[in-house]
């Protein structure tokens, strides 16, 4: 177990090499023996990795087990048989999951995952309690990043019938974010489970929300979108739903609204279009038939709240939506330019895995880098990771 810690200290969450330690080695027990050589004969590493790896202590990766222990949290890493076969085969998967709870046999139940934006409309927050009560009701766990917004509607909706939750944090476990959910996420660790990679103190950064939706997205069968703009990480979530194969599904709404650009652009590309759980619900009913409680009928329910758009998003004035896509590279952009910006998108890059990805020196990787922040295509995240603008 402790292996695996320092693994994840040393590449931090999100590092795709955890796949290639495990296609290799099987165990990081049996990778950690490489440090002997320095690493040197392990092809799949940069030298800033292997720099990493030799710096990392497996005193400080005991440290952090013991202390896990002793709170009365768990640990699971691939080689226990608890680990989640849903995540052994995704890009990046994880090497250490730390959780408060119980997911029980996660891999044979419907699970659905409930996102976002946290800068949703009334209609959004009763679509998201509707969706996380219709889901838990009818047997679903119902999986949230924790967030305000639509994933704290839907969640605490879905915990209020009674229904089996999951969150997976962007910090330590020890740590309540944010801080109004403290209730909701003990509540959650009671009926089903919170998880996270990072290790208890872990703050909330910025970039540590879009690495860990791949795990959201992972653990579930599909993913539904409620509300978020096109710059939203609810689409980050989904994005990650369809390259690991999941269904994605989108709640329409108001076309005035910033809010449903999102799922409205994903209606475009191909969603599932759903305005009830039971639709969600229909897509497993014979597949997962014993763990579904399916209702042959159910009645329609008058929305609380009567949604406005004049008063949301006033007709003549309505917001313009920023698209975040790839410009084009200035004809000059040099070939070191292009291939960066090429692998880069709206998910934050270790400035490693990018030297690993376009086999370049990443001291060459940075100065490309700089180039392309300072022309406005790149954005710096904390941790030396790097995005689209």
């Amino acid at each position: 177990m402790e292996y695996w810690i320092w693994l994840s200290n040393a590449l931090g969450p999100g590092s795709p090499r955890v796949n290639d330690v495990v296609a290799h080695y099987e165990t990081a027990r049996h990778f950690y023996e490489e440090k002997k050589t320095e690493f040197r004969s392990v092809s799949f590493l940069s030298a800033a990795e292997r720099k990493r790896l030799c710096e990392a202590k497996l005193s400080d990766a005991l440290r952090i087990r013991e202390k896990t222990l002793a709170k009365g949290y768990h640990i699971l890493t691939p080689e226990r048989k608890e680990y989640p076969d849903r995540l052994r085969n995704i890009y990046a998967m994880p090497a250490v999951l730390y959780v408060d709870g119980d997911l029980g046999d996660i891999d044979e139940n419907v699970a659905i995952a409930v996102v976002g934006t946290r800068k949703c409309t009334d209609y959004g927050l009763y679509a998201a309690a509707d969706f996380g009560k219709g889901l838990a009701k009818g047997g679903a766990v119902v999986i949230t990043g924790l967030a305000k917004g639509i994933d704290g509607a839907a969640h605490e909706a879905a915990l209020r019938a009674g229904g089996t939750c999951i969150a997976v944090l962007g910090c330590g476990l020890d740590v309540a974010y944010p801080s109004e959910h403290a209730a909701m996420q003990k509540e959650t660790a009671r009926k089903g489970a919170v998880v996270t990679e990072y290790p208890l103190g872990t703050r909330p950064e910025g970039f540590h929300f879009p690495i860990r939706n791949r795990i959201m997205s992972a653990l579930s069968l599909g993913v539904v979108v409620v509300e978020g703009d096109r710059r939203s990480g609810a689409l980050i979530t989904a994005n990650c739903a369809l390259e690991q194969g999941k269904d994605v599904y989108a709640v329409p709404g108001s076309i005035y609204s910033r809010a449903s650009q999102g799922p409205l652009h994903l209606l475009r590309t191909g969603a599932i279009p759903v305005t009830r759980p039971r639709e969600i619900l229909e897509e497993y009913r014979y597949r997962y038939g014993a763990k579904i409680r399916w209702e042959p009928s159910e009645p329609e329910t008058a929305a609380p709240v009567k949604p406005t758009a004049a008063k949301e998003q006033p007709v003549p004035q309505a917001e313009e939506v920023i698209i975040r896509e790839k410009r084009p590279l200035p004809a000059d952009a040099d070939e070191t330019m292009v291939k960066i910006y090429g692998i880069l998108s709206e998910i934050p890059i270790h400035v490693d895995e990018i030297a690993a990805q376009t086999q370049k020196n990443p001291a060459e990787v940075l100065t490309a880098l700089s180039e392309l922040e300072i022309m406005g295509f790149v954005s710096a995240n904390a941790g030396r990771r790097f995005s689209i603008s």
